[in-house]
């Protein structure tokens, strides 16, 4: 699978692995991503989430996207030494993002027979067709799975729908920077199962209509400001808000076409975002999004 794909993946996991356990019917309890490193061993999944239920296990997720005849085989190896390092249960879950040659034959279970057939071992595993299931279960969801609407069992005259029932659910319920982290990760995401010309469009539609937002917005705030304009203090305080919300537009910007063009950022490079206020600033990042090829030289001018 693509990069991008995989940071994104990655990224949903971790933002909130409750919204997954709600998503597959597990028992739930406090989570934690676990930092047991197998990279040396095995390069199978690095989404491995410890949920203190009673008893307490460890949900191994792992999306797939593409033909891989030795995938079961790796998911068992990081199954067994993921367990035997954190010394519980571990319950492996496979998340076939799209259709591919060969998929049918994940059905969940990995058996393997000595000369004689005796059964020696019999490997259970989960198996979710994201594409087989309808929008409406990520759609009412929790944020983390909110982005995976748009590749289930969604036709491609229902995507602006889709769109607008997430647009409506982040406005609400996210935190501005958040909300622009899960916008990206659904415009990334819709690459697996849409042409890049339709996607392309349609995030074009959305960073358009939050440029408008933002025009009107600054409009009447100057409405607003000669209205009101005989304080010193009130002008100088549109001044400041006008500032302020150029600056947030650009962040806005910057976090959508650039995880789209270079993958996810990290939390890190997220607050090193958040840290600008200076729209100047930030105009120069935008100047240097389609010239930087990863985020860390984005933050390198």
């Amino acid at each position: 699978m693509p990069k991008p794909f995989d940071a994104t993946t990655k990224f949903l996991v971790e933002l909130n692995p409750t919204d997954w356990l709600h998503l597959l019917g597990l028992p739930l309890g406090p989570t934690r991503i676990s930092e047991t490193d197998l990279s040396t061993v095995s390069t199978a999944a690095d989404r491995l989430v410890v949920v203190e239920a009673s008893p307490p296990y460890a949900l191994l997720v792992e999306f797939q996207g593409n033909t891989d005849p030795e995938f079961e085989s790796r998911l068992l190896e990081y199954t067994v030494l993921a367990k035997n390092r954190l010394g519980m249960p571990v319950y492996p879950v496979v998340i076939l993002l799209r259709s591919f040659t060969g998929q049918d034959k994940l059905r969940g279970r990995h058996r393997m027979l000595g000369p004689d057939q005796e059964l020696l071992l019999d490997f259970r595993y989960r198996v979710l067709r994201i594409w087989q299931m309808p929008p409406e279960v990520f759609l009412a969801g929790g944020l983390a799975i909110l982005p995976l609407a748009t590749i289930a069992r969604t036709r491609r005259s229902e995507l602006v729908r889709i769109l607008d029932r997430i647009e409506e659910r982040l406005e609400v319920e996210a935190a501005p920077a958040r909300a622009d982290l899960l916008r990206t990760a659904t415009f990334i995401l819709m690459g697996i199962k849409f042409d890049k010309i339709l996607v392309e469009k349609l995030m074009s539609r959305n960073v358009l209509e939050l440029s408008s937002t933002y025009q009107a917005m600054q409009q009447e705030a100057r409405a607003a400001g000669l209205a009101e304009g005989r304080s010193e203090g009130l002008a100088e305080g549109r001044s400041e808000g006008l500032t302020e919300g150029r600056a947030e537009a650009t962040r806005s910007l910057i976090l959508r076409i650039g995880g789209r063009r270079l993958g996810m950022p990290t939390p890190e490079q997220v607050s090193w975002l958040e840290g600008i206020a200076d729209p100047e600033v930030l105009d120069s990042i935008v100047d240097r999004l389609l010239e930087a090829e990863t985020w860390d030289e984005l933050q390198s001018p």
